[in-house]
């Protein structure tokens, strides 16, 4: 199987480096090299005119985030995406190296067909009038954005992409939308071409309500005809006609996908993230711990059954979040110190993300997110004589977690913030539940100044181990 995804890798590289040695220049030459800085109609109307003659677009589609808690980061996998006026095309790297599934939309009749190819499942499957990302006369929304510049809330300057020199914009959505006032897009213009070279669109997208989303389209290629057999689906020899679902067995996610919600008001979930992300400083308990926590740094205070300490972390973020174009670059380091009250000795650790534990505010929201997937809610109940709301979800409704895990969240019905927080995961053998409370918060509270600056007791060794 690897051969042949190698074979199909190599193949659609080299459509690339055919097609994509095209460079396209609107009508006459520049005559200000800082054209962006006059009026848009002074130069935009070349950009429109120059859109209206492209039959086909090709670009790459990449994700990433930012999160108030933690280090920003690029998705791994990305896509090549074919739009022509009629037709659409997307081939997927989700491990940024081997081609793993093509996708097709091409008219037939009067309906759209698609047809996917699954390489790593080694199947293919149509349907009928299923666009997925296709989107008819791409170049039309491309032409938008030129529009949009008049409502440009900002100019970004100049940044070089794959070398080619651009100038950038940005605007809130909700100027030409109905998105929400977070949301914005940054466009870049190739300074010589004049036309779109990147796309960066930032908003709240999936479950995790702790993240910003990054969506980027880059490396546009622009065509004034279809090139060749592009769009002409090919399936290789012995595939099986089947979804890839069906090959993986995977009928028991669907149905736990597709497992009735509760009704939550959508106006007590906007309250609940709006607090949440207004909170500058937090505390809680978590079994025998006290979690201590800013934006940027937290601590974890460990106590015995009598009430003594017996270690104590602290933790930083060494984090260069990206002002102009979302590129995060260097690694992110997370230094963690650790006070051992009991053995009489610290240490000091730098740890890479994927090691390291995650900011505890980005736990919280990311599980205050689950909201809109509720199995229960409750508009009225009372917890130590405070009026609450409630819901539960079940944590078989992401990730690969197992059937029986719950979480269990209370809101105060005045704060809309959390007053208590339950995990319960089966065991595995089967014997019982594990259950995991986080409880006594105190938001936005008054803490010494120099409460997350690491303390080394004197007298403590350096633990080498």
């Amino acid at each position: 199987m690897n051969t042949r995804r190698t074979r199909l890798t190599l193949a659609a590289a080299v459509i690339l480096i055919v097609l994509g040695g095209l460079a396209f220049w609107p009508s006459g030459s520049p005559q200000d090299s800082l054209w962006w800085l006059g009026p848009r109609a002074a130069w935009g109307q070349d950009i429109l005119d120059s859109l209206e003659n492209m039959q086909t677009v090709i670009y790459r589609q990449r994700s990433g985030y930012t999160s108030d808690y933690g280090p920003p980061k690029m998705s791994r996998g990305y896509e090549i995406r074919f739009n022509a006026k009629d037709r659409y095309r997307r081939d997927r790297y989700d491990d940024g190296v081997n081609l793993m599934n093509i996708q097709w939309v091409i008219p037939k009749g009067n309906d759209l067909l698609m047809i996917e190819v699954s390489h790593t499942y080694e199947c293919y499957f149509t349907r009928r009038n299923e666009a997925y990302g296709f989107v008819e006369n791409f170049t039309e929304e491309m032409r938008s954005y030129v529009e949009y510049l008049d409502r440009a809330d900002r100019l970004l300057g100049t940044e070089v992409f794959d070398g080619r020199e651009c100038v950038g914009f940005e605007v809130r959505t909700a100027k030409y939308g109905d998105d929400p006032k977070e949301r914005f897009d940054r466009i870049w213009f190739d300074v010589k071409t004049r036309l779109p070279a990147r796309i960066e669109r930032y908003g709240r997208f999936g479950i995790d309500a702790g993240r910003t989303m990054v969506l980027i389209h880059d490396q546009f290629h622009y065509y004034a005809e279809v090139p060749g057999d592009l769009f002409t689906p090919v399936i290789p020899e012995g595939y099986l006609n089947a979804h890839p679902d069906e090959v993986r067995n995977a009928g028991d996610k669907q149905v736990q996908d597709e497992t009735p919600r509760a009704e939550v008001p959508a106006e007590r979930k906007e309250r609940i993230l709006a607090a949440l992300r207004s909170v500058q400083v937090g505390s809680y308990r978590e079994g025998s711990a006290r979690i201590s926590f800013t934006r940027d740094l937290w601590r974890k205070d460990t106590y015995d059954a009598a009430n003594l300490p017996l270690r104590t972390h602290w933790y930083l973020w060494h984090v260069n979040v990206p002002e102009g174009p979302f590129e995060p670059e260097a690694l992110p380091v997370l230094t963690e110190t650790v006070v051992d009250f009991v053995r009489q000795t610290y240490q000091v650790v730098d740890r890479e993300e994927q090691s390291a534990p995650r900011h505890p505010m980005a736990d919280i929201l990311f599980v205050a997110g689950l909201i809109d997937k509720a199995d229960r809610w409750y508009e009225s109940e009372r917890l130590d004589g405070i009026e609450c709301v409630r819901f539960d979800v079940s944590a078989s409704k992401y990730g690969d977690n197992p059937e029986g895990a719950v979480h269990r969240v209370w809101f105060d019905a005045a704060t809309d913030l959390p007053l208590r927080m339950e995990m319960h995961w089966p065991h595995r053998d089967g014997t019982g539940t594990s259950t995991t409370v986080q409880d006594q918060f105190e938001w936005n509270c008054a803490l010494p100044q120099d409460f997350f600056t690491p303390q080394i007791p004197p007298g403590f060794a350096y633990a080498q181990d």
